[in-house]
C-alpha cells in the first residue's frame, strides 16, 4: 500500500461509503461538497493509517471536525 501504488483515493472513497452505511444518521446533512472535502483531507491524514479499518475512523473524525454537533462525547472542546 503506497509502495507500488497510491491507494489513498480508493481507500478514502471506500471508507466514506462504509461510514455512510455504519452511521447513516450522521450523513443526513452531508452533501457532495463535504464528501469531497473528507476525501481530500484523507490525503493529509493518510500517513497515520496502519490498517485499512482506520480509514473508517478517520472519516468519522473528519466529519465530526466539520459538524461538531454530531459528536457523541468530547474530552476537550476546541
Amino acid at each position: 500500500d503506497g509502495v507500488l501504488c497510491d491507494s489513498c483515493g480508493e481507500s478514502s472513497l471506500s471508507a466514506v461509503k462504509a461510514a455512510k452505511e455504519r452511521w447513516p444518521g450522521l450523513f443526513e446533512e452531508v452533501d457532495s461538497a463535504l464528501e469531497e472535502w473528507i476525501v481530500d483531507q484523507m490525503h493529509i491524514v493518510r500517513p497515520v493509517v496502519e490498517t485499512g479499518y482506520e480509514n473508517l475512523l478517520l472519516v468519522r473524525l473528519l466529519l465530526e471536525t466539520k459538524i461538531p454537533s454530531i459528536r457523541k462525547s468530547s474530552v476537550a472542546d476546541g
